[in-house]
């Protein structure tokens, strides 16, 4: 019997665990980013109403509103201020 493949397989084990709680904080935490990008959205549609939407100013004011609204959304979840990703994370611990 040989100890080093023993010891080899141990981690191995800890690791796969370690990976699946990783991506299920992940998956939450990406959930909470869809969600508060559809917040951002639906609480900043009418504060970009301006200018001819097919013209320049529309479309350079639909890329302004897409990057502030992912930028926000992005800043939210990553500080768990919904508590979305957090009500997940427990939900999968059980």
């Amino acid at each position: 019997m040989d100890i080093s493949s023993i010891a080899q397989s141990i981690p191995m084990g800890l690791d796969k665990e370690n990976l699946a709680q990783e991506k299920k904080e992940e998956v939450a935490m990406e959930f909470e980013k869809i969600f508060a990008r559809q917040l951002v959205n639906e609480i900043t549609k009418e504060s970009f109403k301006m200018g001819d939407k097919n013209g320049v100013m529309g479309q350079s004011n639909n890329m302004y509103r897409h990057h502030i609204t992912d930028t926000l959304a992005t800043e939210i979840a990553e500080q768990r201020k919904l508590g979305m990703a957090d009500m997940i994370s427990e939900y999968h611990k059980v």
